[in-house]
């Protein structure tokens, strides 16, 4: 089983009430209004759409999948990585993407063209730099997974997952496992 990225799009409403929750957020993910999940591939997007932008950019592509912002009573930031994973795990926080980050994220997406990622994407890069699967092809076949046919199909469900929320006001939360 491959690491996967999966992105919840709630109503403020819905956040409120996880807001609300007495720094135990509990969420039912038949409240959400659409998701989208990155199957194993997540990095190499990530990757992909930073290759070559500035400081700021990177960080608000880098915030897609590593939120900094989180529900719950923990003080997440200061535990190391295995303990924010086990924390994570045990449902103890859930982070999420707010109205402003999402606004920012479509302004960027917005402009991000498919020859963009052309250009950006070299499987041979992504496995030297330890790009998890790191098993990328530039056989872009559909019998080939891991590759810019997949970078492009997740950009896509991206964009629309990202796109739905700025215009509808809406929260993504993250999960990542």
């Amino acid at each position: 089983m491959s690491q996967a990225a999966t992105l919840y799009r709630i109503s403020a409403d819905t956040f409120l009430k996880l807001v609300n929750s007495d720094n135990n957020p509990q969420f039912d993910t038949a409240s959400a209004k659409d998701h989208a999940i990155f199957q194993g591939s997540f990095m190499g997007l990530e990757f992909v759409l930073s290759k070559g932008k500035d400081d700021s950019t990177t960080e608000l592509i880098r915030e897609v999948f590593n939120p900094r912002l989180s529900l719950g009573e923990q003080d997440f930031n200061s535990l190391t990585f295995e303990e924010q994973l086990e924390f994570y795990e045990s449902g103890g926080t859930i982070s999420y993407l707010d109205t402003s980050s999402i606004s920012k994220l479509n302004a960027f997406l917005e402009q991000v063209s498919e020859t963009d990622i052309q250009s950006n994407y070299d499987a041979i890069e992504l496995n030297d730099n330890g790009i998890y699967p790191e098993v990328w092809h530039n056989d872009s076949s559909s019998d080939q997974g891991y590759n810019l046919r997949h970078i492009l199909d997740d950009l896509k469900e991206l964009n629309a997952i990202v796109n739905h929320a700025n215009n509808q006001g809406d929260y993504i939360l993250v999960f990542v496992g």
